[in-house]
């Protein structure tokens, strides 16, 4: 049987009914499987978010003769973070410690994210020098409270433990910067956060989509119009893929400014109406009638916005929908004209 349940456990194919199954034979096994087997079971329950069955199956074992090791302990205390309850998660702590053994940086980073989580974070800083009195704390460490204290708004603090984090002779990754960098730019502290990209980049770390979203939107609602664009080029020439969030967010910006540059992705009806607002906007009336035909042609029916852009500009330069047709645009506005 244990043969069994750790190949379907490492199939990937395995279902939480049949794996609640598998527990249930398990406990009535004699002698008990291995202690293997059911690290299997639970890392599968783990992976598909059972964190409750998990909890439950913890409360059965205790009663069997089941002797958990360190990796065992840390699945249940992380479960019972991930259930917001914290307190028990140190509960386990404890009989961790009771069963004699020794707590790894796993365990003590799984509460300490889950104290995050739940903004206790005068005892996450203190769980912190605790971790820290063992020389335990590691990049997961420290992102993980960098994070909380930047969800709170404590960037002062947050920077502090970038320091101690660097003076540890821990290199910040590309995580790390990450969620300092969307902190800074939420409190639209654009150039701090560009001075810690700049920091990055200077020090071989590859920004990702995120990173470039953020500081690319932080542009745009600061009116940084020509840096918002210069990010966007950097993002496609570091070779990172943008996406619908980059364009609903850099699209707008490059309209007010006149440089409608196609880039490749597939837009939505958001990216299609910054798209046409700013040709219209540039009076380049046959590449925005174009482009709507385009929209349409994909399937992406225009809505009241849409025409509401497009009457705007007809009236402001005194034309009509039929000028437009002769020129060879609007070929399906009649049928979408019909369905708005």
């Amino acid at each position: 049987m244990e043969t069994l349940i750790q190949t379907r456990c490492k199939s990937g194919t395995l279902e939480s009914e049949e794996a609640l199954g598998y527990f249930n034979s398990m406990i009535q096994t004699k002698p008990i499987p291995s202690n293997w087997t059911f690290k299997c079971l639970f890392g599968a329950l783990y992976k598909m978010k059972q964190y409750s069955a998990l909890v439950s199956m913890y409360k059965q074992l205790m009663g069997c003769q089941f002797q958990p090791d360190v990796t065992a302990m840390n699945i249940f205390m992380n479960c019972l973070c991930r259930l917001n309850r914290v307190d028990l998660g140190f509960s386990v702590l404890a009989l961790t410690f009771k069963y004699g053994l020794e707590p790894d940086a796993y365990s003590l980073n799984a509460l300490l994210q889950g104290l995050c989580k739940n903004s206790a974070l005068s005892e996450a800083v203190e769980l912190f020098r605790k971790i820290e009195e063992k020389e335990y704390p590691d990049v997961v460490t420290y992102n993980t409270l960098i994070y909380g204290l930047c969800q709170s708004g404590k960037w002062e603090k947050a920077k502090s433990f970038l320091i101690c984090m660097v003076d540890s002779g821990i290199p910040p990754d590309v995580y790390t910067y990450g969620v300092l960098i969307s902190a800074l730019c939420k409190e639209e502290r654009i150039q701090e956060a560009l001075a810690l990209f700049e920091d990055m980049t200077g020090k071989g770390i590859n920004p990702n989509v995120f990173i470039f979203n953020s500081l690319v939107s932080a542009s745009c609602k600061c009116c940084k119009w020509e840096k918002a664009a210069q990010l966007f080029q950097n993002m496609i020439d570091c070779g990172s893929l943008p996406d619908i969030v980059t364009f609903n967010a850099v699209l707008d910006a490059l309209c007010k400014e006149g440089k409608m540059t196609r880039r490749g992705q597939m837009p939505n009806l958001v990216t299609y109406n910054s798209l046409i607002n700013g040709l219209c906007q540039s009076g380049q009336w046959r590449e925005a009638t174009k482009l709507l035909n385009k929209m349409m042609g994909e399937r992406i029916p225009p809505g009241v916005v849409t025409l509401n852009i497009v009457i705007k500009y007809l009236c402001k330069n005194r034309r009509t929908m039929l000028e437009l047709m002769a020129d060879g645009g609007l070929k399906n506005l009649t049928l979408s004209l019909t369905t708005v």
